[in-house]
């Protein structure tokens, strides 16, 4: 830790005092009030509810709508959006909200029909993803849902959920644009923070092997590179072959990385085997990709996640 600071503070002297004191003051702040913040539903307060479908898109919602609206998730945090079903009450609750924010492209699997009749019985649903120029997974022409691990675009994401939220309940435009510009201000932060942190890896090291293909805008926008998933596709509901396995440690052994990364919404026992297999020590490291973490936890706002996913990739492929 102390190498990487002594690194950070060569590279970036001229500039990485004016973002610790003012930006790192701002961002804190905002990650104060989003982690102590946890809104209910309540009819009575005369606010709308928008019930956004991931933790992510639900702390988004909360940081541009601020005091003015109820925002309520209906993924629970921890659990994997590819593989959640609602139950019979949540379904209802749809129905009845203001609005609804879900990602799209897929990310949502098998929520996507309760969804579409909450559409059909009036509900507003407001997809994000389609509309901030989603990749597509390397080799095919389907879209990578994952668009928020790319900060830039979830700066776009906010922008167009206040244009929903104005457009739909009414809310005063000019607080929605101040909040925007605050969660703007705060998500450049934790960029340049992702970046300083990131680039205390080698170039030639800044390959990353991951649980399922959750990383490409994450690796796309770091000048990183994904080059190799323990679950093919972009679903975990995906099942590798033993021949996939195979040439997964193949692909390790041959680029010589440190880490493998897992995920929080997903066991490890795939990635603990294919660690073994290589033949050299490896670490496997969590990463909280698809999910918010707990109120209070370093990855509870969306700012926590981007600076916590890029200390733990760099420390995870700096061997420490």
């Amino acid at each position: 830790m102390v190498q990487s600071e002594q690194i950070l503070g060569r590279r970036h002297r001229r500039w990485s005092g004016a973002l610790t004191v003012l930006g790192l003051t701002l961002l804190g702040a905002l990650l104060m009030t989003a982690c102590g913040s946890t809104p209910s539903a309540k009819a009575s307060n005369g606010k709308p509810t928008v019930i956004a479908t991931t933790s992510i898109l639900g702390d988004l919602v909360q940081q541009v709508g601020g005091n003015d609206v109820n925002v309520d998730v209906l993924i629970p945090r921890g659990a994997d959006p590819h593989d959640f079903e609602p139950s019979a009450s949540q379904a209802a609750r749809l129905r009845d909200a203001t609005l609804i924010v879900a990602n799209g492209l897929g990310l949502e699997e098998r929520l996507e029909g309760t969804l579409q009749s909450a559409a059909k019985d009036g509900a507003t649903v407001f997809e994000v993803g389609p509309l901030i120029d989603p990749l597509n997974r390397p080799g095919t022409d389907q879209p990578d849902p994952h668009f928020w691990l790319d900060p830039d675009r979830m700066i776009r994401a906010a922008s167009l959920v206040a244009d929903e939220l104005a457009r739909v309940t009414g809310i005063d435009r000019s607080r929605l644009n101040a909040n925007v510009k605050t969660y703007t201000d705060t998500v450049q932060v934790a960029t340049a923070y992702a970046t300083l942190t990131l680039d205390t890896v080698p170039e030639a090291q800044r390959l990353l092997v991951t649980n399922h293909d959750a990383l490409e805008y994450f690796a796309n926008r770091f000048g990183y590179k994904v080059i190799g998933t323990i679950i093919p596709g972009g679903s975990t509901l995906a099942e590798p072959s033993a021949s996939d396995l195979r040439e997964l440690v193949a692909t390790i052994q041959t680029s010589d990385v440190n880490a493998i990364f897992s995920e929080s919404t997903s066991s490890s026992k795939l990635a603990d085997a294919v660690g073994r297999e290589v033949g050299k020590k490896i670490s496997i490291v969590e990463l909280s990709t698809d999910t918010l973490g707990e109120s209070g936890s370093p990855t509870s706002t969306y700012q926590g996640l981007i600076t916590t996913t890029a200390r733990l990739i760099a420390n995870g492929l700096n061997g420490r």
